[in-house]
């Protein structure tokens, strides 16, 4: 029998400990070819503190008995500070791992035949690196150098791992990234951008002959510019097939990132036989990014793409432009693709994959030119759809719901924004007859990002304590191409507003949330949309939560890391030319219109959202008498990692929003310190 009890009061299975001690996830699979290969991730600890540790295993081993981790001791953490997010922190061959260590950022070699415990080759000077690939006796890869005075220096080097020796092989734009080796090691081909833009917004694929020189460095000629020289478009993933053929996606055609390759006269050529309306790769905001790969022995490329909000997954011919779609068992989110061989010989695909009941996790997939036998596991994240009851599991639904172009007036021209709803579930309880349920609009970062329709433990942790969650695609998401995204330009602040406030309004209309209880949370990017929805449209929402969010434009616009320097000028406006304008989108110089409650969640070792950005705005909202409550976090950065930061991160919000929303927890939570609370004991 179900027990009867208020929304938000539901006792889940789930609890935050639970949740943040296990809470793993799977990134940067490599190949280190061989039959069979061996494959290799990296997986997180949120109970060391989230470092990143380097496992491997055989490729067809399902039974775990060839896994190894290679960096047991805490002192290891694999993971860069290049563009401040990192990626692409190792690369492996021949059994030989390099790696960037987090504490000094230095550039490690591990032989993971011969060696257990991993050689410096690269010390801490000030210099980041990564994208690492093996030629020979060196590694290439992106360097960032920090060494001078003013912004830092982007090129692509080599680094001789006998002993650190640095050359550098190309220097001149404002980044690079993405380098990659033919099979015959003889060309290379890697991505550059200049400022203002973003590597989503325009970027150059250059080609060049890499050899040895006389004195044994490697050395770069016939340097040429494959595409964006001639048109604004953002490339992504180059990648030279068995025969040197050199593809890669751009959103060249039609606005969506497509398949393309360099045909033998050097003319740029659509893979497909028409531009289609679907994403093959997602916004690079990291680096080491895969989402296709050649198939061994000139079979094609093996794609994925999104339509729609589903995944899909395909062997694509080349020649023919022809794509056969492979069965994916109800996947909405693929990655991290790589090929390798296994014992049998047999082609055999790495990648991350999940779906709505299941969270990421590593599979491999046989391909022959036809589906060989069902994906299997390699290896299982912690948390998984399994650990919970499938009764206890809410199931998203994507929406398309109505909203308004700037102005935003009754005047302005309607259109669709998107979101994925997920009502409140759980089999033990029902809410009193005639109550509707919360609703906890959440907002992705960057802006430039998206959500997915993929299984989440912070989602299901509102649901089943009787939430019901927006999950929003706000105009400026991608996966729905770049006039989608760039609705956002120079609109942030505003359409992002406009968006999640139209998802929450729409609910309600629907009968699917309580009209007075909506709530909004969001992190970076989705932080300051949170502050923006409260300041700007205060009758919206009764409650809002900020993690390591943005509160002031123009702080952001002068004190940011050099990646996203001068994202503003295209989310605002030229700085200091827009100054009015920053100042008028800054939820810190809004105070005034901000009435409804709100907490702050702040990791006070952020370089990206500096820690000033949560106080500032704390102490206007105490100075006003609104209730307001500020967590932070000892040794976090732009994100929370540690599993009791991760604990405290959920509670903290769960616990404010029923002190606001009137409901009890069924959760034992240590109390939050709420400024103009009526409760004293809480201040």
């Amino acid at each position: 029998m179900n027990t009867i009890a208020p929304y938000g009061s539901w006792e889940s299975p789930l609890s935050a400990k639970a949740l943040a001690s296990s809470n793993t996830s799977t990134s940067s699979t490599r190949i280190d070819q061989g039959n069979p290969s061996r494959v290799y991730w990296l997986e997180t600890r949120p109970t060391q503190n989230g470092r990143h540790t380097l496992l491997s295993k055989l490729v067809d081993d399902y039974s775990d008995a060839t896994m190894i981790e290679h960096l047991s001791g805490e002192e290891w953490n694999v993971r860069s500070s290049v563009h401040e997010y990192g990626g692409g922190a190792y690369g492996v061959h021949q059994g030989v791992v390099v790696f960037t260590n987090w504490k000094d950022q230095g550039v490690y070699v591990l032989d993971t035949v011969e060696a257990k415990v991993p050689r410096l080759v690269c010390g801490s000077d000030g210099r980041r690196y990564a994208n690492f690939v093996f030629f020979g006796a060196f590694v290439v890869c992106v360097c960032e150098d920090h060494r001078g005075e003013g912004e830092a220096v982007n090129t692509l080097v080599a680094v001789r791992l006998s002993d650190g020796v640095v050359t550098q092989l190309f220097a001149g734009t404002d980044f690079v990234s993405s380098p990659v080796l033919s099979a015959d090691n003889t060309e290379i081909a890697f991505c550059t951008w200049q400022h203002p833009d973003m590597n989503w917004d325009a970027t150059k694929l250059r080609r060049a002959t890499i050899s040895a020189s006389h004195a044994g460095l490697p050395q770069l000629s016939n340097l040429s510019v494959v595409a964006g020289d001639t048109q604004r478009e953002s490339v992504y993933q180059p990648r030279f097939d068995s025969h040197g053929r050199l593809h890669f996606i751009s959103d060249r055609a039609n606005g969506f990132w497509n398949p393309h390759y360099v045909d033998q006269d050097g003319q740029v050529r659509l893979s497909l036989d028409e531009p289609t309306e679907a994403e093959f790769a997602p916004p690079e905001w990291v680096l080491g990014m895969s989402t296709f790969q050649a198939v061994p022995d000139g079979r094609g490329m093996v794609v994925t793409y999104c339509r729609q909000g589903q995944a899909h997954l395909g062997i694509l011919d080349v020649d023919t432009r022809v794509m056969e779609e492979l069965p994916v068992p109800g996947w909405t989110v693929l990655s991290g693709f790589q090929m390798g061989r296994a014992r049998s010989g047999e082609p055999v695909l790495v990648l991350v994959a999940g779906g709505p009941l299941e969270s990421p996790a590593l599979y491999t997939y046989y391909i022959n030119g036809l589906l060989q036998q069902q994906p299997q596991r390699l290896v299982s994240m912690e948390v998984k759809a399994e650990d919970l009851d499938p009764s206890f599991i809410s199931v998203p639904r994507e929406i398309a719901f109505p909203t308004r172009l700037p102005p935003f007036d009754d005047g302005s021209e309607e259109t669709v924004a998107y979101a994925y709803y997920y009502a409140p579930t759980n089999p033990n309880y029902v809410a009193p007859e005639g109550e509707l349920p919360p609703l906890l609009v959440m907002l992705h970062g960057g802006p430039t990002s998206a959500t997915h329709a993929v299984y989440q433990n912070k989602i299901q942790y509102w649901t089943s304590r009787g939430f019901a969650v927006a999950d929003v695609n706000y105009g400026g998401s991608t996966g729905y191409g770049r006039a989608y995204r760039e609705r956002l330009y120079p609109q942030f602040g505003k359409v992002d507003v406009q968006d999640c406030c139209a998802a929450a309004l729409h609910l309600a209309a629907l009968g699917l949330a309580d009209r007075r209880r909506l709530s909004i949370m969001g992190g970076s990017a989705g932080g300051f949309t949170t502050l923006a929805c409260l300041a700007f449209r205060p009758e919206v929402f009764a409650v809002g939560a900020s993690l390591y969010g943005i509160s002031d434009l123009e702080v952001l616009a002068q004190e940011t890391h050099k990646f996203e320097a001068q994202y503003p000028v295209h989310l605002v406006g030229p700085y200091p030319e827009n100054r009015q304008v920053y100042h008028e989108r800054s939820p810190l110089f809004s105070v005034e219109q901000l009435a409804c409650p709100v907490v702050f969640l702040q990791g006070l070792e952020d370089k990206i959202v500096p820690p000033n950005q949560a106080t500032l705005m704390v102490e206007a909202l105490k100075h006003k008498g609104v209730r307001v409550a500020l967590v932070e976090f000892e040794g976090e950065q732009h994100g929370f990692r540690k599993a009791e930061s991760i604990v405290r991160a959920l509670e903290a919000q769960l616990y404010f929003f029923g002190k606001v929303l009137g409901f009890e927890p069924a959760d034992c939570i240590e109390p939050v310190p709420i400024h103009n609370s009526n409760e004293q004991e809480q201040l």
